[in-house]
């Protein structure tokens, strides 16, 4: 080792590179050595603008350079397809190399794997950039609550979905509108499927279920649910209800030591904790038995909240290098017990039903008729004025009972002849 660990990225992005060069002298301070970057390398070295790199800082585009590379202590892997990244990260591993990973899909469906892979070569795995960019979400749960216990935890973990849904509550604009902003911002990307969707908050969910619980969870068995059909007359219903509409990603203990584990639009009081998570932030709210509930937020999206983890992960593998210290566990446990996930459908739920009818008589008694008939009783009904005739939403809340009963009904409902669309059903969140 000379002065410090030095470092390589492997990466599509190395926006996290700039932030350890204008960072370098105090991370020396904290470290009592200094952190070197030996070599970037991305697949497009010859297209990106580097002038901000200086020699004797090496590029390359063959990842297995910097692998094999003996000067290298640290590999940075930040590369997005996940044959490759899964690759890199065996390669270094096997070289005895320490990993910096923020691939979520790797972590989530590989993390068992890559943790027994790093403890059997006696070197480091760092995560924390898989979810919620900057914020030291992984980092609190690991090291500052693993003495608690916890009973669930909920996160608003996509910062481009939360800045969708702020600004059509805040402004009134349409889905549409707010996602062309997020991608005019770098929030969102040119195909934005897998936000809003929800699949990126699955991964990340799948690895706070590990990291919370200790338990494996499969990211298929995750049931998931995305935005694109909220409208902005939800939002209207909504505040008459005293609530607001999050993306919400949650893992919580069941009966019989099962777990709940899901991504999907819901119904949160406008009091409540998350409500206040606004734009492309993120949060995560973790319940515990001992201390109680812990909110943290933070910076969710964008390069440099992403290059802050990717750093901090280098500090804190590097601080155990220079100090003779021992391996970290990344993600908590080292004795997994794979996860028995609870029944879909078992659980009881009040819930929020939008229908978009052409209007004519009737209407009410035959949607009422179908509820009834499934043993679901309405607790409100919502009616926002001047709307078309062909086009008209209405609003019923849904008294607490047995979700499957409500996809039930749901079902009959749709195929009524006087709907619009399909209509939208949103539960209504049981947060601390």
């Amino acid at each position: 080792m000379p002065s410090g660990p030095s470092g390589s990225a492997s990466s599509g992005s190395a926006r996290w590179a700039p932030v350890l060069l204008e960072h370098q002298g105090e991370l020396a301070r904290r470290l009592g050595c200094k952190l070197e970057l030996k070599t970037l390398c991305a697949r497009t070295i010859q297209q990106r603008d580097l002038s901000w790199l200086r020699p004797p800082v090496e590029v390359t585009t063959d990842w297995k350079q910097v692998v094999h590379d003996p000067d290298v202590d640290i590999v940075i892997s930040l590369v997005g397809q996940l044959a490759t990244e899964r690759a890199i990260a065996h390669a270094a591993l096997e070289a005895g190399k320490h990993l910096v990973t923020a691939n979520k899909q790797l972590v989530a469906e590989h993390g068992m794997d890559l943790v027994e892979r790093s403890h059997a070569a006696g070197v480091n795995l760092g995560i924390e950039a898989c979810v919620a960019g900057g914020t030291p979400v992984l980092h609190a749960i690991r090291e500052g609550l693993a003495g608690e216990h916890f009973a669930a935890v909920y996160g608003i973990l996509n910062g481009t979905t939360n800045y969708i849904l702020t600004e059509m509550e805040q402004r009134g604009c349409t889905f549409a509108e707010a996602l062309a902003e997020a991608q005019a911002k770098g929030y969102a990307e040119p195909d934005p499927t897998f936000d809003v969707q929800g699949y990126d908050a699955r991964f990340k969910i799948a690895i706070l279920a590990m990291i919370s619980f200790g338990q494996p969870v499969l990211v298929e068995s995750i049931p998931v649910e995305g935005i694109a059909r909220i409208d902005q007359v939800d939002f209207a219903y909504a505040h008459r209800l005293g609530h607001t509409i999050r993306l919400i990603a949650a893992a919580r203990r069941r009966a019989a030591g099962r777990l709940q584990v899901f991504v999907r639009p819901m119904m949160i009081p406008r009091a409540a904790p998350l409500a206040a998570v606004l734009g492309s932030t993120n949060g995560v709210l973790l319940v515990g038995d001992k201390g109680g509930n812990t909110l943290i937020t933070g910076r969710g999206a964008g390069g440099e909240p992403t290059g802050v983890a990717v750093v901090s992960d280098v500090v804190e593998i590097a601080r155990s290098v220079a100090g003779g210290g021992g391996m970290t566990t990344p993600l908590g446990y080292i004795d997994w017990r794979p996860a028995r996930i609870a029944p879909a459908g078992d659980e009881v739920v009040g819930a929020y039903l939008r229908l978009v009818v052409r209007d004519r008589y009737g209407i009410l008694a035959r949607v009422c008729g179908i509820l009834a008939r499934h043993r679901i009783n309405i607790h409100s009904v919502l009616q926002e004025p001047e709307h078309p005739p062909q086009r008209m939403p209405f609003v019923m809340t849904l008294e607490p009972t047995r979700e499957h009963r409500i996809t039930s009904a749901v079902a009959q409902i749709t195929r009524l002849p006087f709907l619009a669309e399909s209509p939208l059903v949103m539960p209504f969140a049981d947060l601390p």
